[in-house]
């Protein structure tokens, strides 16, 4: 998103805002001025979740696009020192040759050569000839090579930008999703706040009334276990153990009777050892 236009009309209501109020009367500013909303915090924070991520989606940009640029000036800096290399090595290889076939005259005798000497020279130049196509062929296969191997170096660069841009198109897309999520939830806080605090307002009555229920019965208790504590304080044992059984259920509260769990159940024929006898079935009764 671009900042101009609202910049813009900052700058302009901050020009044009001196002659409004020259013109206007101070009653007349204090009618048609109504007083300012305070900021949001949910708002303010929204705003500055997403400036923060503008900026770091342009840091991010900023630094692909640089990326890209050191990548494209060391290509170059590599191709001209090849270049370069191959230059080198071809003018050594041209003022050899020369060397060598100077050389070649230089020794070579005043008289006139016999035919065997003819066809050795005439041997050793094709030879010659036959290297140096050689060379030269060698020299457009590593060519060739170097840039079969340069043109795989751009496309893995390449994929692996791309690949960097689709991480970040999907981070994009994740951030502004969370944002959407955020501000949804903001507005339907804003709109439904009052049902809200009614309802946690109520909860709120509904647990303290059910507290002060609990408290009421717990203090009855107390009542009557201090009422049975002072009559059974001068009882004799019998007739406190007697007392006590009566109250039992004030005492201890009412617990179940604890029952005898029933008799284990024979395993399967399958299980059971042929040498050992069957397990017997329970007692009537248990």
């Amino acid at each position: 998103m671009t900042l101009k236009p609202v910049f813009f009309s900052i700058f302009a209501a901050m020009l044009l805002l001196p002659a409004v109020q020259a013109e206007e009367s101070p009653a007349e500013a204090a009618l048609a001025e109504p007083a300012a909303e305070p900021p949001n915090p949910t708002e303010e924070r929204i705003r500055a979740y997403r400036e923060q991520f503008d900026q770091r989606a342009k840091a991010a940009e900023q630094l692909r696009q640089q990326h890209q640029a050191e990548m494209e000036e060391m290509r170059k800096e590599s191709q001209a020192e090849m270049d370069k290399v191959l230059e080198e090595r071809q003018a050594e290889m041209e003022e050899l040759r020369n060397t060598r076939q100077a050389q070649m005259e230089d020794m070579r005798p005043q008289r006139p050569m016999t035919e065997r000497q003819l066809a050795s020279q005439k041997y050793h130049e094709q030879q010659a000839a036959y290297a140096r196509k050689q060379w030269e062929e060698r020299q457009a296969l590593a060519e060739k090579r170097r840039e079969a191997r340069q043109k795989q170096q751009e496309a893995r660069m390449d994929a692996y930008l791309k690949q960097r841009e689709e991480r970040l198109l999907s981070t994009i897309k994740e951030q502004e999703a969370m944002r959407n999520r955020a501000e949804d939830r903001h507005n339907y806080l804003v709109e439904n706040q009052d049902d809200i605090l009614q309802g946690m307002l109520d909860e709120q009555v509904d647990v303290a009334s059910r507290h002060e229920e609990l408290r009421l019965q717990a203090e009855d208790r107390r009542k009557k276990m201090a009422v049975m504590r002072t009559t059974m304080r001068d009882m004799a044992p019998e007739e406190r153990r007697a007392y006590m059984e009566e109250h039992r259920a004030e005492f201890f509260g009412e617990q179940a009777a604890p029952q005898r769990p029933a008799g284990r159940p024979a395993p399967p024929s399958w299980v059971q050892n042929p040498m050992r006898p069957p397990v017997p079935p329970p007692a009537p009764g248990r």
